[in-house]
This record gives C-alpha cells, sequence and structure tokens, in this order.
C-alpha cells in the first residue's frame, strides 16, 4: 500500500515537505510556481479584450469563463473567471501584455492583483510611527458614548474609560481605538463639539498609553485636535467623505481606515441591497485608497475596513467574511469588525451580552482568511484564541 492522502497545505508547510521527500533546492522553485492555483475575477470586459483573453488563456493551459454569447458577439462587455497555476497566470501576462486594445491594462492589472493577494506582510505607517503587521493584531474598542450598542454609557467616565483602556492593553490590545459617537444602526449624528467634549477630557491619558490611538471620527474637526494631542489612526467610516478629512490626514501623515458603509448610520440598515456585495465594495475600497494616493497619502498609511454590519443584511455579512481572502488584492492591511454585531445574534439567537462565542469564531476565520487587525471588545478572550490559531498556522 502506497498510503495516498490529499493534502492542505500552506507555502511553508509545502516546501518542508518537499524538503522531507528529498526535493533538489532548484526543483522546489521549478514546481513552487506550478503549485500556486488562483481563480481571479475580471469585470466589465470590452469584447474584443475578452476573445483575446480567452484565446490567450487557452493557449497558457488555463481556462477563462465569459458570458455565453461572447462567441456570438452578441454582447458589449463581460466579466471574465480565469483559472490557473502562478506559472501559468505568469505566461498570460506576458502575452495579453503585447496585445492590442485593452491587453496592457488588463496585464498589469491582473499582474498587480496577484502580487498583492500573495503578500501577508505589512507595516502600517502612522504619525512618525508604525506597526508590524506580519502577525496579527488587536485594536481593542473603547466607546466613551451613552448609547453604543453593546457597551453604551460603561466608559462614559474618564476613569472608567482610562482604566479600561489599560485593561485591554494588559491583556494584548495593540491599539485603542476610541470612539465618541455612536454609528449602531439608527443612530442619529451628533455636533462636533458634543464629540470634543466627550473626547477632550480622556484624549491626553490616551495618548500617554504605550500603544497606538485611533479615533474613530468622520469629523475633519475632531480628527485634527486628537491628532494634534497625540492620536495616531483615523478609523472613518465615511472613507474620507467629509471636506477636509483627507488634508487633515495627509497633514498629519495618520494612520486611515477606508471603511465601506451603505448609506448613513441612521437609514443603512434599511433593506440594503446589491447585486454582488463582495465585487462592489471591492470596487468602492479600490475607488477610495486611489482617491487616497492621488491626492498624496501614502499607500502605507492605509487600511481597509469592508464594514461588517454597515448597510448589510445577514447574507451579506457572511458573503463578505466568506471571500475576506479576495479584499488582499488591494493590498492593503483589512481591519474587520465582527465584535457582537447583529449578525452574529441573528445565527446564534443570542442578544449582544451572549455573544463572545461567536465573536471569537468570526474574528478567528477573519484572522485565517486575510485580516490582519480585528477590533474586538473582549480582548484578553480574542488573544488567547489567536495565540492557539497562530501557533497551528
Amino acid at each position: 500500500m502506497f498510503n495516498a492522502h490529499a493534502r492542505v497545505l500552506s507555502e511553508d508547510l509545502l516546501n518542508e515537505e518537499m524538503r522531507r521527500i528529498g526535493v533538489a533546492k532548484e526543483g522546489q522553485e521549478i514546481m513552487y510556481p506550478k503549485m500556486k492555483f488562483y481563480i481571479l475575477k475580471l469585470e466589465n470586459v470590452p469584447l474584443k479584450d475578452a476573445i483575446i483573453l480567452k484565446q490567450e488563456a487557452l493557449s497558457s493551459g488555463m481556462d477563462c469563463a465569459v458570458a455565453w454569447n461572447v462567441v456570438s458577439l452578441k454582447v458589449e462587455k463581460t466579466d471574465a473567471l480565469l483559472f490557473g497555476t502562478k506559472k501559468q497566470f505568469d505566461h498570460l501576462t506576458k502575452k495579453m501584455f503585447i496585445q492590442p486594445f485593452n491587453g496592457r491594462e488588463i496585464s498589469e492589472e491582473i499582474q498587480e492583483a496577484i502580487t498583492n493577494f500573495d503578500s501577508n506582510d505589512y507595516i502600517w505607517k502612522f504619525c512618525n510611527d508604525s506597526l508590524d503587521l506580519k502577525n496579527i493584531r488587536i485594536m481593542g474598542i473603547l466607546n466613551v458614548t451613552p448609547d453604543s450598542f453593546s457597551d453604551g454609557g460603561k466608559y462614559f467616565k474618564k476613569e472608567d474609560a482610562v482604566k479600561h483602556a489599560k485593561y485591554m492593553i494588559d491583556n494584548g490590545a495593540d491599539i485603542i481605538d476610541v470612539g465618541a459617537e455612536s454609528s449602531r444602526p439608527g443612530s442619529l449624528p451628533i455636533s462636533k463639539e458634543e464629540e470634543l467634549s466627550r473626547l477632550d477630557p480622556i484624549i491626553d491619558d490616551l495618548v500617554s498609553l504605550p500603544v497606538a490611538i485611533s479615533v474613530d471620527t468622520y469629523k475633519p474637526e475632531v480628527a485634527e485636535f486628537v491628532l494634534e494631542k497625540g492620536a495616531k489612526i483615523i478609523n472613518d467610516i465615511y472613507s474620507l467623505g467629509k471636506e477636509g478629512m483627507l488634508e487633515i490626514i495627509k497633514r498629519y501623515n495618520a494612520g486611515i481606515i477606508l471603511m465601506h458603509m451603505k448609506g448613513d448610520p441612521s437609514n443603512m440598515q434599511e433593506n440594503p441591497v446589491y447585486v454582488n456585495v463582495v465585487s462592489e465594495i471591492i470596487n468602492f475600497l479600490r475607488e477610495k485608497a486611489y482617491y487616497a494616493i492621488g491626492n498624496g497619502i501614502k499607500r502605507d498609511q492605509i487600511a481597509i475596513d469592508p464594514g461588517i454590519g454597515f448597510g448589510k443584511k445577514l447574507e451579506h455579512n457572511v458573503a463578505i467574511l466568506r471571500e475576506l481572502q479576495s479584499f488582499k488584492s488591494l493590498g492593503f492591511p483589512i481591519v474587520i469588525g465582527v465584535s457582537r454585531k447583529r449578525f452574529i445574534g441573528d445565527i446564534l439567537n443570542k442578544n449582544v451580552n451572549e455573544r463572545l462565542v461567536g465573536s471569537i469564531s468570526a474574528a478567528l476565520y477573519a484572522a485565517f482568511n486575510g485580516a490582519k487587525v480585528l477590533r474586538v471588545h473582549d480582548v484578553k478572550e480574542t488573544k488567547e484564541a489567536l495565540e492557539i490559531l497562530e501557533a497551528i498556522k
């Protein structure tokens, strides 16, 4: 008997297994590109480009799925799914690069997506500081609001807020994300004066702590105030959508989290509709990131967040988590916030104070599939679960 069995191997374990077998180093280098398999989607490919792409994919030993009526020339554009190994994609992109029409642009976009997808190590830079994201980091949530969905009012007093921040750091938080305005579904905006009045008593104490402080705000005036005080990251649910925010981020070289939200907190859960939720959010975040970079924000200042629960139904949130690796194609570290959210309660039929196990399960799934920063309420428990995941990986 030959003990045949299928293997599911990471990059490191694959190389280790080949070494164990005794494969020559030169052989490993030749075979490795043949072992990495990708499914890559392109959207709105013009008909002439789609015909060439299909032909060149087949000639490279791979395949390309396009709309059935491409062959009859009865469609102007089509989405395309490409299937192949790393070696086959390398061959395809070289051939597409010299093709007419949009061949060169298609080649470059495919190459960029695969390069980004394969990259796992990021250095997130902010305000003359940085955080190595080779290992997954934990962002502890500190709400200094009276009405947040999970812990509203619990840390509204200064002494309680600072004490809880220190507790989270002692238990493994790498970043503290402080929010002074609730963005729960159905919440109404508050004035910048009210938001500043909640942050002013605590910001000096927070920035003296030994981790980076992020502030969850979309108001440029609030961002400027906290960055001047020493905060280093702005977590912006409007993704630089408010006039003046981009200039503030650029002036302070702050870290920025670009998040997707459909609508605004007051109406975002009123029957949100998507044709393809993952593709639409990827496109949104790509446009926001390129807008930021095109206007002077450095690429390594940017992180992205698909916005679990922000204008999404249960099926949308599940789809985002299921396909989270797709967001790696953008080339930015992924921040994910699933902690205690409604979709977990919907799945488990649990109220907000009974969602710890569900929150950790979803966070670990996100971490295993590309998230680099987990935004959580329960730092200690998530940290311990993450240590087990890292040991297994």
